[in-house]
């Protein structure tokens, strides 16, 4: 096996100083441009790659970002690591991925791992932990976008207008004529399901009516859980017309349950998701459901990590917050407004 290349056997090779190669290298001293491609020609030549854990002692870097999210498995977050990604790819720095399962433990025990690896910025997903988690792992150590609100305004926060998005999936449904509208949220306190939660509610009182409490349910943002819970509602003495859910996993288990139940979509029961998932074009009947813009919300916490991370003057602004719009796709599971026209229930039970 051929020995690694040395940064002396790139200095030979380029005919100058291994301090001459180490200024090329990091960038950190001026040289010229026919030295500085005359080294990087050598270090092609020779396989010469320095290593990570010497150059980040020198830098005091490690030119790593961690994204901890809920499920790595939810389509929904490799969309938002694909935007982290090419935002930070072009600057050097590359990311690790956390998956927590939502669970609190898990949420600050890879939060405490991050900050012990040195990253040098952290994208949040951390629906269980609150400011005073915050405070007590990382301080004021290492730069971190948060993509919900925890309480905190110590720390830039990119989010989207989940209530906005929500009264506009109850807004369709009623102007559908469909008014018995049912809403299944994910666990109390975890993540956005409550917000999305507030906008439906929020819509139903602004046309003055109000949602039966059995009609409110809880899943865990998975497929099962909504197959479940909405199989649970149709089996009910008043099965509801319409159900919104908090993400399109639980909205796809939802359609799997009105099949099971026989009851036909969007007829019987109108199904409305959240996120947009790709899958939600492609299950049958198309799942109309409030667009997020997973790719954006990474591009952006990538951009504001970025900033803060350089050093430059937006390093030692207040933090940030920036709130992204959604988009009502409507697909085949809900029933057409123009064509609901007069008919107060919004079709027939199957």
């Amino acid at each position: 096996m051929r020995e690694r290349a040395t940064i002396k056997d790139v200095a030979a090779r380029a005919g100058v100083s291994t301090t001459t190669v180490s200024h090329v290298l990091s960038g950190q001293r001026p040289v010229s441009a026919a030295t500085a491609e005359r080294v990087r020609q050598a270090v092609a030549e020779t396989g010469y790659r320095p290593a990570a854990i010497a150059r980040s002692m020198r830098t005091r870097r490690t030119e790593t970002v961690a994204l901890i999210v809920p499920d790595i498995a939810n389509p929904f977050y490799p969309a938002v690591a694909r935007g982290l990604h090419d935002a930070l790819v072009g600057h050097g720095y590359r990311t690790l991925i956390g998956s927590t399962d939502g669970d609190r433990a898990a949420e600050l025990g890879f939060l405490d791992d991050v900050v012990a690896r040195s990253v040098d910025g952290i994208v949040l997903f951390g629906h269980s932990l609150d400011a005073e988690d915050l405070r007590t792992v990382v301080g004021g150590r290492v730069p971190i976008v948060l993509s919900s609100d925890l309480g905190t305004t110590e720390h830039d926060l990119v989010v989207v207008d989940d209530v906005e998005g929500a009264e506009a999936a109850t807004a369709h449904l009623l102007a559908a004529g469909v008014t018995d509208i049912a809403f299944l949220s994910g666990p109390k306190g975890l993540g956005p399901g409550d917000w999305r939660l507030s906008g439906y509610l929020r819509a139903l009182g602004a046309a003055g009516l109000a949602a039966a409490e059995d009609h409110l349910v809880r899943g865990d943002y998975t497929v099962e859980s909504g197959r479940l819970a909405v199989g649970h509602l149709l089996a009910g003495g008043a099965p509801p017309r319409a159900v919104i859910c908090a993400n399109d996993l639980m909205a796809i288990g939802a359609l799997r349950a009105a099949h099971e139940a026989g009851v036909a979509v969007p007829d019987g029961l109108a199904v409305v998701g959240f996120d947009d998932i790709d899958a939600a074009a492609l299950v049958r009947p198309a799942l109309t459901t409030v667009a997020l813009p997973a790719y954006e919300i990474g591009r952006r916490s990538g951009e504001l990590l970025l900033a803060r991370m350089s050093g430059g003057p937006s390093a030692g602004e207040p933090a940030r917050e920036e709130v992204l719009p959604t988009r009502l796709v409507v697909r085949e599971s809900t029933p057409p407004v123009a064509a609901a026209a007069g008919e107060p229930n919004g079709g027939k039970q199957a």
